[in-house]
């Protein structure tokens, strides 16, 4: 890595740095193996996964949704969203979308082609807390805790309440999910869950370290073997398998890949504001190049409180490259959390853009006794 990252490599605890790299060798069936290396890995020191909650959330979306099949109930089925308690929001259209209707399709597009909150939250609602944990763990990942909505202050209470649901066909009700109340215990499972020196609220500077122990938990080893299993899952975690279809499959991969510039409902016209390294931290995220066709990443980011995280599956088509990349950094000198002062711009996403260029370097370089073929990112 280049000298200007000396700071980061040389003092890899301060700045809460975690790397996990898994090459991918197919054999003569296209059948991958998987070769893990980890570099600083702490998987039950805190750090705060900030949007990257947003993609088990996708993925379980589609998965509850699988049960409602027999009620004719889809992705693309018209929704509306109750406010049942006064701090509630409610949804009944979505100028974003084609139809005009809010749906859990178009949520989930939001999600990857710009990292929206709102429409985490309301798969977050659909979801319900105790059925997003329990299924988490069903699932052989029961490190993960996930227990508030983003960009919204509420309260732990505020957060086990999630808005009731109505799903339509031709303006006939098919479904009715009531307002849900969470009764499932999230108890702490990290370490070192006070970080900072002292936080900004409501303008004032509070001088004690912010307590992340009541905030989201999502370590990257889960992070990572979650990805896997979406983009592998005749191959990975076969006895904990989701609900999904080869439909629901293709869906994921067209849109965990999809570039602003690429998505037309939701329409982001304006490159400056959306370039294509906007929610593709690794390679591309300090600079506004686009990225080559022949490169997909499939992936989900987050930023936040001074932390910056990707995890990724990154393919070169034209080149028979692919590797899982997932990493977390911190950058945050003053100590000072909610200042709005962090080195996002500076350091952090400079070296996540360094680190993926390394390792995609890497495996350019690295000889492959098959070369992998990709017909199911491929449209």
């Amino acid at each position: 890595m280049d000298s200007r990252f000396s700071s980061i490599i040389n003092n890899p605890d301060q700045h809460a740095m975690q790397i996990v790299y898994t090459q991918i060798d197919r054999d003569s069936t296209q059948v991958p193996q998987f070769t893990t290396h980890a570099f600083n890995v702490k998987p039950k020191k805190y750090f705060y996964p900030a949007s990257t909650v947003k993609f088990p959330a996708a993925v379980l979306a589609l998965d509850k949704l699988r049960r409602y099949e027999s009620l004719s109930i889809t992705k693309d089925s018209k929704l509306t969203i109750k406010a049942d308690q006064e701090w509630m929001s409610s949804v009944s259209y979505d100028s974003t979308a084609q139809s005009g209707n809010a749906t859990i399709g178009q949520f989930i597009k939001k999600i990857f082609v710009v990292s929206d909150n709102d429409a985490f939250n309301r798969l977050y609602e659909f979801l319900g807390q105790d059925h997003f944990n329990q299924r988490m763990w069903d699932l052989g990942y029961p490190d993960t805790r996930m227990r508030h909505r983003l960009s919204i202050r509420l309260n732990p209470e505020q957060n086990k309440y999630t808005n009731s649901f109505s799903f339509y066909i031709n303006n006939t009700r098919l479904l009715d999910q009531p307002m849900r109340y969470s009764k499932l215990p999230l108890a702490v499972n990290s370490t070192d869950n006070l970080i900072g020196k002292s936080y900004i609220l409501d303008e004032e500077e509070i001088n004690s370290p912010m307590d992340f122990s009541g905030k989201n938990f999502f370590n990257l080893l889960e992070q990572q073997a979650f990805l896997r299993q979406v983009i592998f899952p005749k191959h990975v975690n076969v006895n904990n398998r989701l609900y999904l279809t080869s439909e629901d499959y293709s869906f994921l991969y067209e849109w965990m890949s999809k570039l602003p510039r690429e998505s037309v409902h939701p329409f982001y016209g304006s490159y400056d504001k959306y370039p294509d390294g906007l929610c593709k931290f690794f390679m591309f995220g300090d600079n506004k190049n686009h990225i080559p066709p022949d490169i997909k990443i499939f992936n989900k980011v987050g930023m936040a409180y001074g932390f910056l995280t990707d995890n990724a599956y990154i393919i070169d088509i034209s080149n028979g490259i692919e590797f899982f990349l997932s990493a977390v950094i911190y950058v945050n000198s003053n100590g000072v959390l909610n200042d709005d002062n962090y080195e996002y711009e500076d350091l952090g996403l400079p070296f996540l853009s360094a680190l993926g260029q390394k390792i995609y370097e890497y495996e350019f370089s690295r000889k492959k006794q098959v070369h992998p073929e990709f017909p199911r990112f491929i449209k």
